[in-house]
């Protein structure tokens, strides 16, 4: 059982604390702001560069509270299976993972021919982070590759292991985790929103629960799989 999973975990001291509250307050809090909306406003009149200024701070914001948390685990002596997570299971389908990234970098190549014959649009038709050009569309798949690590070790190898033994259960940890989730992806701008990403954070953390708090590596690649088909997307 997950209970049994945190019983193996040291409970968490005030600087792991503190490295949780970066993450699951601090992270969010940044992120809603207002400067990424500025970022994101002029995407929306064609801006290319305000679309690439974008995609970096995303990855910025990415990777750093990603840095704290190993850097707790390094401090503590503690490998990333403590969270969850195992890398080897990467190198282990590796000829998988090279099949998936070579027909997604294909796709970066193909799809704006495929989709713009006569020249890209100023924003996609479909979703409005989709790239239109091919080095924008090889972004968005080192993007996806970003937020499946990042965020899955974040919000549920990080966040429900540390905050279930501080709680006592994982299950306790959730909603903050689903939350705090929420709010990396900026304030809702509508329900729909709303409901995407609050589902989206217990459809994660849900089976990571379930799967004894192991096996992230398997969320990491579905998370991946679903950004990455952007891609494909006009």
């Amino acid at each position: 059982m997950a209970t049994a999973a945190l019983a193996a975990i040291p409970r968490p001291d005030r600087v792991t604390l503190a490295v949780l509250a970066v993450c699951l307050i601090a992270y969010p809090l940044l992120y809603c702001a207002g400067f990424v909306d500025d970022l994101v406003r002029p995407i929306f009149s064609g801006s290319r560069a305000h679309r690439w200024m974008f995609w970096g701070a995303l990855l910025a914001f990415h990777w750093a509270p990603f840095g704290l948390v190993a850097w707790d685990l390094r401090r503590k002596g503690e490998a990333w299976p403590s969270i969850g997570v195992d890398w080897g299971a990467f190198q282990r389908q590796r000829h998988w993972c090279y099949a998936v990234l070579a027909l997604l970098v294909a796709a970066a190549f193909v799809m704006p021919g495929v989709h713009y014959p006569d020249g890209p649009p100023k924003i996609s038709p479909t979703i409005f982070l989709v790239g239109m050009t091919t080095p924008e569309r090889l972004l968005i798949i080192f993007a996806a590759i970003t937020a499946g690590v990042t965020e899955e070790a974040i919000f549920r190898g990080y966040a429900l292991t540390r905050l279930g033994r501080w709680f006592g259960s994982a299950w306790w940890a959730l909603p903050v985790s689903a939350v705090s989730f929420l709010f990396i992806h900026g304030v809702p701008r509508d329900e729909w929103m709303l409901v995407n990403y609050t589902l989206a954070g217990l459809a994660f953390g849900v089976p990571f629960i379930l799967m004894k708090l192991k096996r992230l590596e398997l969320l990491i690649a579905i998370h991946f799989a679903i950004d990455a088909s952007m891609v494909f997307a006009p």
